[in-house]
């Protein structure tokens, strides 16, 4: 054929093709092709029009669509997806990808899930909007069945189909071929609220996993309110923001996609400097600004980490280091926070041991692990037996009553009986608010922390954390000690002069020694 005979309109519509098929294979390309729904035209929650989102994709939602790519080509099953209010992960991760999808594999049945089923119809109506336009037909040759169009429940000309709800609804119907858990949390009353924590985790073990064709895949996208959220439960425990490839707690490796606000990590997913500001062509400081002073916001919201690199009620730079512990120490203490059932392992219980000296307070050692009443009673003869506290404190309360009264009647060890001296502790008012009534004590310079410790990390990660933690045993055997040994300390001074106080403390470092016989009704 010649130049002269080729038909002009042949060659458009056989460019129009391969631009479409080239569409229909790349998420990237496919978002800036169809008119993506923005806003409602009005206020009423079961509108079905939208303006057009005319705003263009950013490095962050190309690098997105990057992961939802390998999720629709069958390279990824598991991604998670942490970024600001406002970022449009939603736009690109629950209205584009699931039509894309819904094209790409005829047949196949899709579940989108959200805190409540308000949110998860709105997705529902942008992605149906999108599906019944005439450019998605011209890409996929598909359109929305005129018999299927429930905005909860709808399918296509090929097959696929869309079901979505609140993830707490109960959504009962066919299995998914893979599911959208976008937004699991309403706000921050539910994030704080351990029944609502336990409740979405059960919905998704139950409801949303058992729904799932074995092999399916799975998309969690969210910004992290509380540490406990449902990612937070996946997440392994030492998780701190990282992205890529991270091996989970359920015994899978999941894609994490954490993008920052402000970049504070050498690995940032984006390429960018520390300091530097997530889509700074759209949101200006003037929109951060108010956020900047909300620490607990701040960190969870927009840093995805809940737990504040700077904490919440203790400062990292209030805390003294030492590398190795005095020649001599006043007295040595072992704090215990109990937590245990009879024949059930519950919470962590942790002892945190002490040295005093007349500078401040030496954290020595941390022992912390989740065991059954026997277990704790044993572990606390053992520590006290590898230390010699002058003084072991338990928490006066349901899970350490009955330890209190055998300790003091003396537990046989060997051929000998062993009765260490336990003092009871009456808690009083809230854990925040015995932390906040001895941060003093840490702000002022007295708490050391060694520079290294086996134990350290995870000591560091729930105080500074605080009250933002999942767990907080450590945190309460800092604070019975730090306050029982201000207040003792106090008495001392009031009630003895200063020659006294100086033999009361020479006693002390001899006590500390090894005058185990004294303590221990003569047990050696």
């Amino acid at each position: 054929m010649t130049a002269q005979s080729i038909d002009p309109w042949e060659l458009l519509e056989e460019l129009e093709a391969r631009r479409l098929n080239r569409i229909s294979r790349s998420l990237h390309e496919y978002c800036r092709y169809i008119d993506i729904p923005g806003a409602p035209v009005n206020d009423d929650e079961e509108c079905d029009e939208f303006y057009p989102d005319n705003v263009t994709p950013a490095a962050h939602h190309d690098l997105l669509n990057e992961k939802l790519q390998q999720i629709n080509d069958g390279d990824l099953k598991r991604l998670m997806v942490f970024m600001p209010p406002g970022s449009a992960k939603s736009t690109y991760t629950s209205t584009t990808f699931p039509t894309f999808y819904m094209g790409n594999h005829p047949g196949e049945p899709i579940i989108l899930a959200s805190y409540g089923s308000t949110l998860a119809k709105k997705f529902g109506r942008k992605c149906r909007q999108i599906t019944s336009s005439d450019g998605y037909s011209r890409v996929f040759d598909t359109q929305l069945r005129a018999d299927n169009r429930a905005v909860d429940d709808w399918g296509l000309t090929n097959d696929a189909t869309f079901m979505c709800g609140g993830i707490l609804s109960g959504m009962t119907g066919n299995r998914a071929a893979g599911v959208v858990i976008d937004d699991p949390v309403r706000g921050r009353e539910d994030a704080d609220s351990q029944t609502i924590r336990d409740k979405t985790w059960d919905a998704y073990q139950d409801d949303i996993l058992t729904r799932l064709r074995p092999g399916g895949w799975q998309v969690i996208i969210q910004t992290r309110w509380h540490e406990d959220d449902l990612s937070g439960r996946i997440l392994p425990e030492d998780w701190d923001g990282e992205s890529g490839p991270i091996l989970c707690r359920d015994g899978l490796v999941w894609e994490v996609l954490c993008i920052e606000a402000e970049c504070t990590r050498l690995d940032d997913p984006l390429g960018r400097e520390i300091g530097d500001m997530l889509w700074p062509d759209y949101f200006d400081e003037e929109h951060w600004a108010p956020h900047r002073n909300q620490s607990r916001k701040w960190a969870s919201l927009f840093q995805q980490r809940p737990k504040p690199a700077e904490g919440a009620l203790v400062k990292r730079k209030w805390i003294q280091r030492y590398n190795l512990q005095p020649a001599e120490f006043l007295r040595i203490v072992q704090s215990w926070d109990t937590a245990y059932k009879e024949k059930e392992i519950n919470d962590p219980s942790v002892c945190t041991t002490w040295g005093e000296t007349r500078f401040g307070y030496y954290l020595l050692h941390v022992f912390r692990d989740r065991l059954v009443y026997p277990d704790v009673k044993r572990n606390v003869v053992s520590l006290a037996l590898a230390w010699e506290p002058q003084a072991v404190l338990i928490e006066d309360k349901a899970s350490g009553q009955s330890l209190i009264q055998e300790l003091r009647e003396g537990v046989k060890v060997g051929d000998q009986i062993f009765v260490p001296h336990v003092i009871a502790i009456e808690p009083e008012g809230s854990k925040i608010d015995r932390l906040v009534g001895v941060s003093g004590i840490i702000e002022a310079g007295k708490l050391y922390l060694p520079e290294q410790a086996a134990w350290l990390p995870d000591y560091e990660s729930e105080l500074f954390g605080f009250p933002l933690t999942t767990h907080d045993d450590q945190v309460d055997s800092t604070s019975q000690f730090l306050k029982w040994a201000h207040e003792s300390r106090t008495m001392i001074d009031v009630r003895t002069t200063g020659t006294e106080r100086a033999g009361l403390a020479e006693e002390g470092r001899k006590s500390v020694r090894g005058n185990r016989r004294k303590r221990y009704g003569g047990f050696m």
